[in-house]
């Protein structure tokens, strides 16, 4: 595995045009998932936040979807830099 693709890292997912959590990948080479939101919660369920926000450029909160979800790679954009989850997350 080269250094890019440690887990976790934040990627673009383009179908939705928004950040998302890279957690791992799956037996189908998918990568692993969990949703970027500025919302506490996603559908009734509750969101994990994140402090400090890793996206130095906001000072809103950051929340991540407890659902881990899963896609082809091809769907996914290059890796946000710098953004780095706080290590009491990983």
């Amino acid at each position: 595995m080269s250094n890019k693709d440690k887990y976790p890292h934040f990627r673009y997912y383009i179908k939705s045009k928004h950040p998302v959590l890279i957690i791992g990948e799956n037996s189908e080479g998918e990568y692993l998932f969990r949703k970027v939101t500025s919302s506490e919660r996603d559908g009734g369920r509750p969101n994990e936040k994140i402090e400090p926000n890793p996206d130095p450029t906001r000072t809103t909160p950051m929340y991540i979807g407890k659902r881990i979800r899963h896609d082809k790679k091809k769907f996914f954009d290059k890796r946000i830099l710098p953004w780095t989850l706080p290590n009491k997350y990983k």
